[in-house]
């Protein structure tokens, strides 16, 4: 049986359209195509934009030069937008700088119309996606922090930031919250480094179990890990961090061990209608925990 592949198309001209779809229909005669294309049309960038955010799409077939967008610009724009899909150009003009340029900013392949056949488009198609798979998982092995699994920093300010401009579009909250274990040190000190490995794991873990698969959860260096959660409302703020001091204080009672572990949590909500800047509400966020851990080492919280 076929599996069904969701293909975006945006194109301005309807007869190039037509034969586009006309070649994925073909398709379906050869047993040796194993997708059976379903394929959405629209004629402009701002569609194609609304209809990413409606719908998933596998890979995008992109024409440069449509009503709202011209060049290689539109693929930037496309790019920026929505970075998870793979795009093929199919343009009417010849050029190889021109092909070279959509390579270098994201494109998969550049196809000449009326210079490809139905076999052609499919295999670059095929191809496009394993080629942005296998690029996937490499840039996945180099954002990925190896002791616990989560995010690294670069991960985190870079999927937070395409995370803030959607939620921005959809008007809706971010809340971050950055987070750091209480005497750390001591515990590396006391019983050594293989031991706060472990610390941290489990503190990875506590993370994983508060937090939904929509948020971003990264360790941003050492014993400091940051979170940002999607759509938190205003009276949600408390009961989001009352669920990973709930989860922390359940890990303490199952493991038994020499201490309890607790952590200092700095929390900013920001609103789609904030000029604030992620760095400004890392910064925010960073001197808030170093504020309760003051009061903690004050005895005042």
């Amino acid at each position: 049986m076929k599996g069904v592949l969701k293909v975006l198309l945006v194109e301005d001209s309807d007869i190039s359209a037509t034969i586009t779809k006309n070649m994925l229909q073909e398709s379906r005669k050869y047993d040796y195509v194993e997708y059976i294309f379903e394929l959405t049309h629209v004629y402009k960038l701002s569609e194609a934009m609304q209809a990413l955010l409606e719908k998933y799409y596998d890979i995008i077939l992109l024409d440069l030069n449509l009503p709202d967008s011209m060049g290689v610009q539109t693929l930037k724009l496309l790019c920026q937008y929505n970075p998870g899909i793979p795009i093929i150009i199919l343009s009417s003009i010849d050029d190889f700088k021109l092909s070279y340029d959509t390579i270098k900013y994201g494109a998969q392949d550049y196809l000449v119309k009326g210079k490809y056949d139905m076999n052609m488009l499919i295999r670059s198609i095929y191809y496009s996606l394993e080629r942005f798979n296998m690029l996937s998982a490499l840039k996945q092995l180099a954002l990925i922090d190896d002791l616990t699994g989560l995010f690294n920093r670069r991960a985190f300010m870079n999927l937070a930031e395409h995370q803030m401009k959607i939620a921005k579009r959809k008007n809706i909250n971010v809340y971050i919250l950055f987070c750091d274990l209480d005497g750390f040190k001591k515990i590396n000190d006391n019983f050594g480094h293989p031991e706060g490995d472990i610390v941290l794991k489990e503190f990875a873990d506590v993370l994983k179990e508060s937090f939904r698969e929509s948020d971003i959860i990264a360790r941003y260096g050492g014993d400091e890990f940051i979170v940002l959660a999607v759509d938190v409302h205003e009276n949600g703020q408390e009961l989001v961090k009352n669920r990973l001091y709930q989860n922390l204080e359940k890990q303490n009672k199952n493991l038994k061990r020499p201490f309890n572990l607790t952590v200092s949590i700095g929390a900013v909500l920001h609103k789609p209608d904030s000029e604030e800047t992620l760095y400004d509400l890392i910064d925010q966020v960073d001197a808030l925990m170093y504020e309760q851990k003051k009061k903690k080492a004050m005895g005042i919280v």
